[in-house]
């Protein structure tokens, strides 16, 4: 099932042009490959015609196969804790360790024990990776110039 921001990314993607390029290299090697099949260019000899067809066929084919891995979506773990007495509610990154039920600090309100509620998952959007880019890359600007 394709979540809304897959619809979105869907519809706004453009096709490359890396990928029909490849399409019609592809044809054009079966091509190439039939004809040696059928006209041959070493005349007389048939079963190097045929062999030399057959692995342009077999080499085109294979490179329709080869495909490249997709990307995994960027996550983050989030971690809910809820205060026993109460009721309130903190989400913090999840941290290695934190299960659920376990018990994690004192609530702010009124120094009750916190209690990890639910541990999930979180798809970042392209947008926030960008920022995270860019706040990465202007925090490492100034420690470049001091060198």
């Amino acid at each position: 099932m394709i979540e809304e921001e897959d619809e979105e990314e869907i519809l706004t993607k453009r096709v490359s042009l890396k990928p029909i390029l490849k399409t019609l290299f592809v044809i054009l090697l079966i091509v190439v490959g039939a004809l040696i099949i059928y006209i041959g260019i070493f005349p007389g000899y048939h079963v190097l015609n045929f062999l030399i067809g057959f692995a342009l066929i077999c080499f085109g084919t294979s490179i329709i196969q080869v495909q490249s891995e997709p990307r995994e979506p960027e996550k983050q773990t989030l971690t809910i804790l809820k205060c026993k007495e109460c009721g309130t509610i903190k989400v913090r990154n999840h941290l290695p360790g934190d299960f659920v039920y376990k018990s994690v600090g004192y609530c702010e309100k009124c120094n009750s024990s916190m209690q990890v509620e639910q541990i999930y998952s979180v798809k970042l959007k392209k947008q926030a990776k960008k920022r995270k880019k860019q706040e990465l890359l202007t925090q490492e600007s100034p420690d470049k110039k001091v060198k």
